[in-house]
């Protein structure tokens, strides 16, 4: 019987500000305890730490955190969308280098890529893409972002051709960074998951979730379609940004929708397992686990008809022009006069959610993390002397 080796020491970079938070503190909690074996090696245990940069955690997410058993470290630093020019940038990986060395790390999954390039290059490294300012530009404004942008790419560039191995969370995004950056080395897609929510009573309303002050969330289209719809349309998220570089700032403040705030994680949750429709608009989504989980509580389906909506709910959503607020607004209608669709899209929806879960992501993950260790091994074996 083989005996385990010391821990896995798996660190695993995150922020406070989006999705972002909620894919790292999930895949952390889910990879903790989990064996992980290299060849003919004696298996890890792996010990995920989170090291976050930007915004401050709130306290319902530190206390996420500390339920889910997952260690986490912050570094006053601003996120690279945050940073207006390269120098900036460059203090950011400097602090992040020197955190991950302090950790002792074995293995890090950085979920910012132009912030890899700053890591010591022994250490196996994974970037984890989860979206970019290139990609960005592209979908919601339809052109490459602008010369005093154009640092930001060449960065994101650095990062995918320097790491052991890109992750992507959906084939239409992993198509997207390719036509911007050409081939990554050993590009994975491995879809997100969420835990599912357990759905209840249902209510006669439409939810929608995200940052909004993100133009691509669409908030003007959504709130336009929510104008004499037959049910009310919540939304949930912030309309202010932490600031950007290109891509946040502030939402204009809507007026047919009713905005319930920024919602703690469980709080959102509740409206999920509430909503018969789930709505999202976006002009660009990566993956979009707001969705999922709102898929998973049995809401119906009603997506903007764009690559990675269409890959990961064809046939289970109700798919509208994310620029016209009356198709939306007849999408919307139309499930609520004939209550029998209404359920069928809901169960569809439910059906495909359930493909998604954490275990199944965290396998595939597991053997991403064993391809890279295993070249480090090998590249080791073939410098000794």
């Amino acid at each position: 019987m083989r005996t385990l080796s010391p821990p896995l020491n798996l660190v695993i970079t995150t922020d406070a500000v989006g999705g972002v938070w909620r894919y790292a503190l999930d895949l952390a909690g889910t990879l903790k305890g989990r064996a992980l074996a290299v060849a003919d090696d004696a298996p890890q245990v792996v010990e995920p730490l989170l090291i976050g940069l930007g915004p401050r955690p709130s306290e319902a997410q530190r206390d996420e955190a500390y339920e889910a058993g997952v260690a986490l470290d912050w570094i006053d630093r601003p996120l690279d969308w945050q940073v207006e020019a390269p120098e900036a940038l460059s203090e950011s990986g400097r602090a992040l280098a020197a955190a991950v060395t302090a950790a002792g790390a074995d293995l890090v999954q950085v979920n910012n890529p132009p912030l890899l390039p700053f890591l010591p290059a022994q250490l196996p490294r994974i970037a984890a893409a989860h979206s970019c300012l290139s990609t960005w530009w592209q979908a919601v404004r339809g052109e490459t972002p602008p010369l005093n942008l154009a640092w930001h790419g060449a960065a994101t560039a650095r990062g995918l051709a320097a790491s052991d191995a890109v992750i992507s969370p959906s084939h239409a995004f992993a198509a997207a960074m390719t036509e911007i950056y050409g081939p990554v080395p050993d590009l994975a897609v491995v879809p997100n998951a969420a835990v599912p929510v357990m759905a209840g009573r249902k209510r006669q309303v439409a939810l929608a979730a995200a940052r909004w002050w993100d133009p691509a969330k669409n908030l003007t289209v959504l709130d336009a379609a929510a104008e004499g719809a037959l049910w009310p349309l919540e939304i949930a998220g912030p309309l202010e940004g932490p600031g950007s570089s290109g891509s946040g700032g502030g939402a204009p403040c809507p007026v047919h929708v009713t905005h319930l705030g920024s919602l703690p994680h469980r709080a959102l949750r509740a409206r999920m397992a509430e909503a018969a429709i789930f709505v999202s608009l976006a002009l660009y989504e990566p993956f979009g686990l707001s969705v999922l989980e709102a898929a998973g509580a049995g809401a119906a389906l009603v997506l903007s008809d764009i690559p990675t909506h269409r890959e990961l709910w064809d046939d289970c959503a109700c798919f509208v022009d994310p620029h016209d607020p009356h198709a939306v607004r007849d999408a919307l209608d139309g499930l609520v006069r004939d209550p029998a669709a209404l359920g069928r899209m809901g169960l569809l929806a439910t059906t495909r959610a359930a493909t998604f879960s954490h275990a199944r992501q965290a396998d595939a993950m597991l053997a991403v993390y064993a391809r890279v260790l295993a070249r480090h091994t090998a590249d080791r074996g073939d410098a000794a002397p």
